[in-house]
């Protein structure tokens, strides 16, 4: 290139980086807003943890074969058009989401069937458009920045997820902590909410009252006394504490209880379930649950607001993708980036050549498949933090929807950091060979897990929110690199099907992280879900390590 073909097609470079970032962060505010949305939908509609991990599981596995269709399109499009429509359409998805109810005619209270398939259809067309976010940004990126620079440059680029679910983890913290409708003085509409707290809550606010506590065995929920809901439960002691004995109690949730709560969260937002117990006389479950329906019935609604921002945004965004971006070098004036005779000709090829090509490189590659297998245990543990960290924070942690959203989003800022560690790492270090890097990451990951783990229920908040900052810090470092590693072993003209085919396995296994998660939390609790991301980041770990000694891309040198 002459020097002004090199000022030119840095200034593209750049450009299609920045524009590619940005654009991507848009597509996760308008996918992973359902994660914030969740408690809210609970307390509203009553829907189940095991329902939420069964439309994580569907959505999540729709979102990977999308990926890996449009990844073998993206291949053979231009990247401009494929992406910048995408956003459009998963916008109006959004848009459509947060109305539902509203159209449907659905007011608070158990969800019918209607409302839940409604979200499910909606959910499910949203993540088929979402797979023509990443795909187009692999294309891109390997036809504007050579092999010996993807590392770092595409670790930058990388931050867009991180950068994304921070600013959406914020806004929607916000969201649901100061927008909705207070009807805190509507005891009928009180009355739902309690009511689907208890159904889906109330066991595991029992089971952590008593670190003696086996199992919570039975609820049992009476609504027909005049302006009060009891609730009768019965659980076991481990066979270690009073031999096992059967426990029979019963909460009386009225208005005296629910307004002495009121009372105390409005006068201190930070106030803690021990203090309300202690000056109300209630028993601590009883507390937790007050403390949590009083915030609830207080932002009703607020989940709404949680898509129509975020759609608004992508709207915007989906119009400033169409105006930054360029498909090719090519197609600003510019020569192509080439590798060899063959890379340079590769414009010119048939399709029953790019077919081989791709046969060979990616679907008959075992370092692909490596990647691929690799890349499900890396979303087991991201997804498990991702999408149910808001839920978990809330629910067994007993922080704010404001505190969980600041700690998921600064768990996103450490996965910020990470990313570029990682990616200057194995460029400074170990000479492009990600696979090496992403190894020692996940034993990083599996060690912060077992620290948060073991860490007891009255530290300092703090203290958490470090140590599933620095989880993130490690596990986002194999999130970038597994993209960029595909990339280059299956070289620019397969990249964006190589992320694809990577890209379904990392999605399979909404199988664990959603469903499982899902089933697991309602039947044992939070506990085994940590026990279960410690063993996944094990496994992950492992299966790097058969590839350690491979090349660091699939170029002929």
């Amino acid at each position: 290139m002459t020097n002004e073909q090199t000022s030119r097609f840095k200034y593209w470079q750049w450009r299609t980086i920045i524009a590619t970032m940005l654009g991507y962060a848009l597509f996760y505010f308008v996918r992973k807003n359902f994660s914030f949305a969740m408690p809210g939908l609970a307390a509203e509609y009553s829907i189940s943890n095991t329902s939420f991990g069964i439309i994580l599981a569907i959505v999540g596995l729709v979102y990977g074969l999308s990926r890996f269709v449009n990844g073998i399109i993206a291949d053979r499009s231009n990247a401009r058009y494929h992406m910048s429509l995408g956003l459009l359409l998963c916008s109006l998805a959004s848009l459509a989401f947060g109305f539902a109810p509203a159209i449907l005619g659905i007011e608070i209270g158990v969800a019918p069937h209607t409302l839940v398939v409604v979200f499910g259809v909606l959910l499910v067309a949203n993540n088929i458009f979402q797979g023509s976010g990443f795909p187009p940004c692999a294309r891109l990126l390997t036809h504007w920045v050579p092999p010996y620079e993807l590392a770092t440059k595409m670790s930058i680029w990388n931050t867009s997820h991180s950068i994304g679910a921070g600013l959406l983890a914020l806004l929607c913290g916000f969201v649901m902590s100061t927008m909705g409708t207070d009807v805190s003085l509507d005891r009928a509409e009180v009355n739902k909410i309690t009511h689907n707290y208890i159904v889906n809550n109330l066991k595991e606010d029992i089971r952590k009252s008593d670190q003696h506590i086996d199992k919570v065995t039975k609820i049992e929920i009476d609504d027909k006394i005049q302006g009060a809901i009891v609730v009768y439960a019965d659980y076991r002691y481990k066979p270690t504490y009073e031999n096992g004995a059967s426990v029979h109690v019963e909460y009386t949730f009225d208005d005296n209880a629910f307004n002495a709560v009121k009372s105390l969260v409005t006068d201190n937002k930070k106030i803690s379930t021990e203090e309300i117990a202690q000056q109300t006389q209630l028993p601590l479950p009883q507390a937790k649950a007050l403390q949590n329906i009083v915030a609830r019935s207080m932002n009703v609604g607020a989940w709404q607001w949680c898509f129509f921002l975020p759609a608004l945004m992508a709207l915007f965004g989906a119009m400033g993708l169409f105006w930054a971006l360029r498909d090719t070098p090519k197609s600003v004036g510019l020569p192509e980036l080439g590798n060899s005779k063959a890379e340079q000709e590769s414009s010119e090829e048939s399709s029953e050549e790019h077919r081989q090509f791709v046969r060979r490189k990616v679907y008959g590659n075992p370092l692909i498949w490596i990647l691929a297998f690799a890349n499900f245990f890396v979303y087991v543990v991201r997804f498990s933090v991702l999408d149910w960290g808001p839920k978990f924070l809330v629910e067994a942690r007993e922080m704010s929807y404001a505190y969980a959203g600041v700690t998921v989003a600064i768990f996103e800022i450490f996965g910020i950091i990470g990313m570029l560690v990682a990616g200057w790492a194995t460029d400074r270090f170990f000479r492009g060979r990600a696979h090496r890097t992403c190894l020692l990451c996940m034993v990083g990951t599996a060690l912060f897990m077992t620290i948060f783990y073991l860490l007891p229920n009255d530290i300092h908040p703090m203290v958490l929110i470090c140590t599933l900052a620095m989880a993130g810090f490690c596990i986002y470092g194999p999130q970038a690199l597994i993209g960029i590693a595909a990339a280059n072993q299956a070289t620019k003209r397969a990249a964006a099907t190589a992320n694809g085919l990577t890209g379904i396995f990392g999605y399979l296994s909404v199988f664990v992280s959603g469903l499982g998660v899902g089933v697991l939390v309602d039947l044992m609790g939070w506990n085994y879900v940590f026990i279960g991301m410690i063993a996944v980041a094990l496994i992950g770990a492992a299966v790097f390590l058969l590839m350690w000694k491979a090349p660091a891309d699939g170029y002929e040198k």
